[in-house]
C-alpha cells in the first residue's frame, strides 16, 4: 500500500513540476507569431504625425484621383513587431502599409487632418490623423 501511495505521489510531483516549467522564449530566440504587435489600429506615421487607416471596407473613404495632390513620400519601413518602432530611423513608417506605398496630400484638405495613400494603381484611400478621430465615450449618460 505504501509503495502505491509513494508512486502516485511521485507521479503527481513530476506532473506538477513539469507543468510549472518556464516555457518562455529566451532573449536570443527569434520572434514568433505570438509576439506579433497588438497595435490598437493600423496606421501610417509621417515624421511624428500618426494617421489611422480604416480597414473596414464599409467605412473606407476613397479619394478621387483628381483630388490627389502632391506626393508626400513613400513608406520607408513596415513594422511587423512592436519592438521595431524603437530601432527604426525611418521618418515614414506603417504597421499596415507595405514598404514603398505612396502617400499624398489631398487637394483643399489640411494634411494635418487627412492624407491619402495609393492602395492599388489609381485607387486612393483617406487616412485620418489620430487626434482628429472622435473618441468614443465609455460612459453613457
Amino acid at each position: 500500500m505504501r509503495r502505491v501511495l509513494l508512486t502516485v505521489t511521485l507521479i503527481l510531483t513530476v506532473l506538477l513540476f513539469s507543468s510549472c516549467a518556464n516555457n518562455s522564449p529566451s532573449i536570443n530566440t527569434p520572434k514568433t507569431t505570438n509576439e506579433i504587435a497588438s497595435w490598437p489600429y493600423p496606421y501610417v506615421k509621417v515624421e511624428n504625425r500618426l494617421y489611422v487607416i480604416e480597414t473596414d471596407e464599409n467605412k473606407v473613404e476613397l479619394v478621387e484621383k483628381e483630388n490627389i495632390g502632391e506626393q508626400i513620400g513613400t513608406v520607408e519601413e513596415k513594422y511587423d513587431f512592436e519592438g521595431d518602432e524603437q530601432t527604426s530611423q525611418a521618418t515614414i513608417v506603417s504597421n499596415y502599409l507595405k514598404k514603398g506605398t505612396k502617400l499624398f496630400v489631398i487637394k483643399d484638405v489640411d494634411p494635418s487632418v487627412h492624407i491619402a495613400f495609393e492602395k492599388s494603381e489609381g485607387v486612393f484611400v483617406k487616412a485620418t490623423e489620430e487626434s482628429a478621430i472622435p473618441k468614443e465615450s465609455s460612459a453613457k449618460e
